[in-house]
């Protein structure tokens, strides 16, 4: 009786990861425009899981998960919205063992990242075979019309004014050169903020259910001190009159850009909690300078400025540590 009573709540909890998983990756395939948003925390859920059961049993769980996704997008006759579930699944499992093998932060979140990044690759290709255009192309060309139905569409408004107009078809001309030369760097800003995402709320959320933090705590987290001449190298090419390396230049700078804002943000979580400010008050700030640009330009600063400033005095700590 002792055994099945210990055994029965453990077999409840694997039956509601695998449902609350299956869950997860289904719905979006079922009503995108309701619940497309699930997509976000995809990896959050295969992280967490394995770093819950453990390796051994996390992978049976998320293999268990994968089949009964497979099968139901099978039926539902769209197995593309499964090819890009599966990525999202497998960012979060190389999380998980760069994790498990003790690997930094800004390591840990290279190795995930890169796995999206290739995983996307691999399916744009597979979805481009057979067809004259790939389906990156597909998809620059659709952003296209859509920048020269909106153009057609103010030209044809009697409401809008003459100044206002000139103005509109300027900035709308201007997307359509840039946006296809910083796609890259769009689409990878996309998957270096949901890659951040899962490590911050998987690092905060596994202690309060009983596991321990893969990291230090994100207030905590620095970027090696060379990334530095990542970004140097590319303004170099940014300044260069070749075209292709001043489109790579660009779009590296992009990506630095926002990796240097998510250690920005540390040094504000930093601060805000040396600074006892209180929660609510700190929720707030951390809002408004996100989705303020003056703020983001902010925390790019401090991020940059960290590396030859150590504003939290990172270095001099790791420097009185006993060797």
């Amino acid at each position: 009786m002792t055994s099945q009573g210990n055994q029965q709540p453990r077999i409840g909890r694997i039956a509601r990861t695998i449902l609350f998983a299956s869950l997860a990756i289904i719905l979006p395939g079922v009503q995108w425009s309701l619940f497309g948003w699930l997509y976000l925390f995809l990896p959050l859920v295969a992280f967490y899981t394995l770093s819950s059961y453990g390796g051994f049993i996390g992978k049976r769980l998320l293999g268990v998960t994968a089949v009964i996704a497979f099968v139901a997008y099978l039926l539902l006759n769209n197995i593309e919205f499964f090819g890009f579930s599966f990525a999202l699944l497998f960012s979060g499992y190389v999380l998980f063992v760069s994790a498990d093998r003790h690997d930094s932060p800004a390591i840990s979140g290279l190795k995930s990242s890169l796995a999206l990044a290739g995983s996307w690759v691999v399916i744009f290709t597979v979805l481009s075979i057979g067809s004259d255009v790939s389906a990156y192309g597909q998809f620059l060309n659709s952003l296209d019309e859509g920048i020269t139905e909106a153009t057609n569409y103010y030209r044809q408004n009697n409401d809008i004014s003459a100044d206002t107009l000139l103005m509109l078809e300027t900035t709308l001309h201007w997307m359509k050169v840039y946006i296809p030369l910083i796609m890259p760097s769009i689409l990878g800003s996309f998957i270096l903020t949901l890659t951040w995402f899962t490590m911050v709320v998987g690092n905060v959320l596994l202690p309060k259910t009983g596991g321990s933090a893969p990291w230090m705590s994100y207030q905590f987290w620095q970027l090696p001190e060379k990334t530095i001449w990542l970004a140097i190298g590319a303004g170099l090419f940014v300044l260069l009159p070749i075209q292709i390396l001043r489109t790579i230049g660009i779009n590296v700078l992009v990506l630095l850009s926002m990796i240097y804002c998510f250690q920005g943000l540390s040094i504000a979580v930093f601060f805000m909690i040396k600074w006892k400010v209180p929660l609510l008050l700190r929720s707030f700030f951390y809002v408004m300078i996100i989705f303020q640009s003056f703020g983001t330009i902010l925390l790019l600063v401090f991020g940059i400025g960290d590396i030859w400033f150590d504003f939290r005095k990172l270095k001099q700590k790791e420097g009185n540590q006993p060797k």
